[in-house]
């Protein structure tokens, strides 16, 4: 070979990885988003969906690129959670959910994701859980449940969205709080366990107001009590279990999660985005037709919200061996 050949070669080589080089300087150096947001809502369709449906729609005027919301439910929530942790960390596959499904999830049974391996974003909203019976349950009141809970250990039914959610765990800690055993069926959604209760194959629900309160209007399940530390403008006539003498308060709040690893400034953008969609009239006025609250957090303030429910949960769990459930 001539050196006039090597050196040709040699540019030609040199170019090529010069060319390499910047293509991944470019592909680093992208603005995020670069394509559209995928939010991943780990439970059945229901009132979660629409409500991250709705904040999509009106995050998505912020940030720049369409956000597709996708459910992806099953196994208390912990298949759409998996796949979110093991998706790339690079903002554009984010849950919505409630914190049970990293807090809770990894305590109760053997899901492929730890704890940390996804971090708070923002929190979107808060509720009250709202304990609600069947029509013609044999029981019209919630010390009047108690007292046949009592009397027959483990024949009330309680439907939950899933064992391990919090939803499971709301009810799990107020039957503890009270003395009794409940005989613990989880669906695939709190859709799901209404239907049951409304075809009688469940006793109780503990669920959103969101997927509840229709019911109760229609007088096809009666509202009992409403688990929040005071009574939420939504369910003004609904005693809170503090009012009733029951000692516990238990709330629901949703919010955005990503892949550990995300980098801080494209959590600030999501934060930014969200906290605007949050925070507008418009999301605002959804959340009075869904009987939620609006209540953003920023991702720090969010993750030591979920920080101190993952500590109060694993000192729980183990006491009410949801593993064995």
């Amino acid at each position: 070979m001539t050196n006039r050949r090597r050196l040709t070669m040699g540019v030609s080589m040199l170019a090529v990885i010069i060319a390499v080089a910047l293509g991944g300087h470019d592909a680093r150096s992208q603005p995020f988003p670069s394509k559209p947001i995928t939010v991943i809502v780990p439970y059945a369709p229901g009132a979660t969906d629409r409500e991250a449906r709705k904040l999509a729609e009106l995050a998505a005027k912020h940030i720049g690129q369409p956000i597709v919301v996708e459910n992806k439910d099953g196994a208390g929530g912990a298949i759409g959670a998996q796949f979110v942790a093991q998706s790339k960390p690079d903002g554009h596959t984010l849950l919505y959910a409630a914190p049970a499904v990293i807090t809770v999830a990894p305590l109760v049974g053997k899901p492929p994701y730890m704890y940390d391996d996804l971090m708070a974003v923002a929190r979107a909203t808060t509720s009250p859980h709202v304990l609600a019976a069947r029509a013609d349950a044999p029981f019209k009141s919630l010390r009047e449940m108690i007292t046949y809970a009592k009397a027959n250990p483990g024949k009330v039914v309680f439907g939950s969205s899933g064992n391990g959610t919090a939803v499971h765990l709301a009810g799990e800690a107020f039957a503890d709080t009270v003395g009794i055993k409940f005989n613990h069926v989880p669906y695939r959604g709190l859709a799901p366990a209404i239907t049951a209760a409304l075809g009688g194959f469940v006793d109780v629900v503990i669920g959103l107001p969101s997927a509840i309160n229709p019911q109760i209007e229609g007088g096809k399940v009666r509202s009992l009590a409403q688990f929040g530390p005071t009574r939420a403008p939504a369910l003004p006539d609904v005693l809170t279990l503090k009012e009733l003498g029951i000692d516990l308060a238990l709330g629901v709040d949703i919010g955005l999660f990503a892949p550990k690893g995300t980098p801080p400034a494209i959590v600030a953008k999501i934060d930014e985005a969200f906290s605007k969609a949050i925070e507008s009239d418009e999301f605002k006025a959804f959340a009075v037709q869904a009987l939620i609250a609006p209540s953003f957090l920023p991702a720090a303030d969010y993750q030591k919200v979920v920080d101190a429910e993952r500590a109060l949960y694993a000192k729980i769990v183990p006491k009410l061996a949801l593993g064995d459930k």
